[in-house]
């Protein structure tokens, strides 16, 4: 028995230009500040480097690590991605697009997210959905909270060194 593909999507809007959220978001290396890996390695750098089409991510969570490659860039509005740890999929791909608003100077950003994987068990495809639901909505919030910050004139981490 083959399982189908599931799709989900969201939505964020962030308080930033399309320049500042498009920074944040491909800056891999940086994820590990909101996202529950707390590291993040690049290894294979992409074009551009090191962040670019190509580049394969590692999250480190403890003794699991998690390998994302660029399949597409689209500076500053598109990037798609695939998941290359098969553990609870049989592929997986995101789509990332930032839609930029009709405010002074083009805020608010909205960052439309979405997601297609075949569970690699089948039955499991809720709960696997469930998961990656809230890891995409959990990085987007950080995204968020990242650019902001930075539009305002400063990221989390640095406002948090200056204390």
């Amino acid at each position: 028995m083959v399982s189908a593909s599931v799709t989900f999507a969201s939505s964020t809007v962030v308080d930033a230009p399309v320049r500042v959220v498009w920074d944040v978001m491909t800056d891999h290396v940086r994820w590990a500040r909101w996202g529950t890996s707390k590291r993040v390695t690049i290894e294979r750098a992409g074009v551009p480097s090191p962040n670019g089409l190509g580049a394969i991510r590692c999250f480190h969570a403890g003794p699991v690590k998690v390998r994302e490659e660029v399949t597409a860039w689209e500076a500053p509005r598109r990037m798609v991605y695939r998941l290359n740890t098969t553990t609870m999929t049989r592929s997986y791909e995101s789509e990332m697009v930032l839609v930029e608003g009709h405010g002074t100077g083009g805020v608010p950003t909205t960052l439309e997210w979405s997601s297609t994987f075949v569970p690699r068990v089948p039955g499991t495809a809720w709960f696997v959905r469930r998961m990656f639901e809230r890891a995409v909505q959990g990085f987007a919030a950080g995204i968020r909270r990242e650019a902001e910050a930075e539009a305002q004139g400063g990221s989390p981490a640095a406002q948090e060194d200056a204390s």
